[in-house]
């Protein structure tokens, strides 16, 4: 009878004291792979059922699969949105490219006019017997009228110049 008598502790503590002759061994805890080791491959001889590991495999495949799926998702429509801004800027630069064409030929046809104009007062000046070097003014206005068509045609040719490489570039 006595082997049932716990002896009372005087003390304060609300804790209770383990039994001294029944004392029981503390189980030691292991790692984390060996817990997940032992959980897949059981040292018991029980066997445990393979469902839970195929479920995991299963899953995890899944999950891989799926971010993969994701991934080449995104980057194709990044592609597709890089080569519609790609060819909105290439259509901008054939239009301006264009435009730049034409207004480079409307001022070669100035030029052309010019031309014609100077030759038909050369050709005057020759009939009246008037020399060039004496009509001044009209020498000085024709001169100015080609030194400002030629800028325009120096700037245009820049312009196209750059319009080239940009389309080029892409």
């Amino acid at each position: 009878m006595n082997d049932k008598i716990v002896s009372a502790s005087s003390s304060p503590s609300t804790t209770l004291r383990m039994p001294e002759q029944g004392k029981q061994a503390r189980r030691k805890r292991k790692g984390l792979w060996k817990s997940l080791f032992h959980t897949i491959l059981p040292q018991s001889e029980e066997k445990r059922s393979a469902a839970p590991v195929i479920v995991a495999v299963v899953l995890w495949g899944g999950l891989a699969y799926g971010g993969y799926a994701f991934a080449v998702h995104t980057l194709d429509k990044q592609q597709q949105l890089v080569q519609q801004r790609i060819e909105e800027i290439q259509m901008a630069n054939l239009h301006q490219m264009r435009t730049m064409e034409e207004q480079l030929t409307t001022v070669q046809d100035e030029m052309k006019l010019v031309q014609g104009g100077l030759a038909n007062i050369e050709e005057e000046l020759q009939l009246t017997g008037k020399t060039l070097g004496g009509t001044n003014q009209t020498k000085q206005a024709l001169q100015d009228r080609i030194d400002q068509l030629n800028k325009q045609l120096v700037d245009l040719k820049a312009s196209l110049k750059k319009l080239e490489d940009a389309a080029r570039a892409w």
